[in-house]
């Protein structure tokens, strides 16, 4: 076998390096800028499969290494049912940034149904579309959660910079499926449906409350969530998935509540650097 060449493969501002059999390029890693993050960076590193265990990811990820400035961090998400990526970042070594369980809802089944009844709007509130409050009360709302979403878990840019970066997020929803909750005019819970259709084809749910310590968060919470999978369900949809942390305040607690259901786990992890 010849020797395996890692080249040097920069995309506009993207790190990235390709490895090299003879002619035929086998494998690369990347490392992006997280938008809305200080020093952070995605990582993806990919091997053809019938070249995998010999080395070649690891070459790569050690170019990506040395390449990136000293006090840069790469992440990257690990999907637990990818064996290959877990027992490579295994083989590197992680922090844990989040775990993300992923519920997955089948709002066609009858056990969802009656899931879905029992979560009432509390006294006070009212669920409406995502369209129906003006674009600019949605788009503090979510900027309003993102931030406390994330600045937990790592050096997150100024909130002028997140909200420039969420300007036009209305433009992106699912809007009858998407469900806000409103209590004295604001918006105190909110379940997301992006109109975007992952790869995979799952529809996936983005809910929680704008403002971290929201009173009755749960039900509120639960409310949307309700709304959202009914219209899902009334559409034939059988699997929606459930983004959210084990360390968010409420969505733990509400999928506590539901019925038995698969997941599909998720982790994002900080690999661990040689400098």
């Amino acid at each position: 076998m010849t020797a395996i060449e890692i080249r040097n493969a920069p995309d506009d501002g993207v790190l990235r390096f390709e490895a090299w059999d003879d002619d035929s390029r086998i494998g690369e890693a990347t490392a992006r800028p997280v938008q809305l993050f200080e020093h952070e960076h995605f990582c993806e590193v990919r091997v053809d499969q019938d070249r995998r265990r010999q080395g070649i990811g690891t070459a790569l990820y050690a170019a990506l290494d040395r390449a990136l400035p000293k006090g840069e961090a790469l992440v990257c998400r690990l999907l637990h049912g990818d064996g290959a990526a877990v027992g490579f970042a295994g083989s590197i070594g992680h922090d844990l940034v989040e775990l993300c369980p992923a519920p997955q809802a089948d709002p066609s089944a009858s056990a969802w149904d009656a899931w879905i009844s029992r979560q009432a709007v509390p006294d006070g509130a009212v669920a409406v579309r995502s369209d129906e409050v003006p674009a600019a009360d949605l788009e503090e709302a979510w900027v309003d959660y993102y931030v406390w979403a994330h600045e937990s878990i790592g050096p997150l840019r100024p909130r002028d910079v997140v909200a420039a970066a969420s300007s036009g997020i209305a433009d992106h929803l699912d809007h009858a499926a998407s469900t806000l909750i409103l209590r004295n005019g604001g918006i105190v819970a909110l379940s997301l449906v992006f109109d975007e259709v992952a790869e995979d084809g799952i529809i996936r749910i983005l809910a929680e409350t704008p403002r971290i310590d929201e009173p009755g968060g749960i039900r509120l919470v639960a409310a949307a969530v309700a709304r959202t999978l009914a219209v899902l369900g009334g559409r034939g949809v059988r699997v929606a998935e459930l983004e959210g942390r084990t360390f968010d305040p409420h969505v733990p607690a509400v999928v506590a509540t539901f019925p038995p259901h698969a997941s599909n786990p998720m982790s994002v992890v900080r690999l661990h650097r040689s400098s």
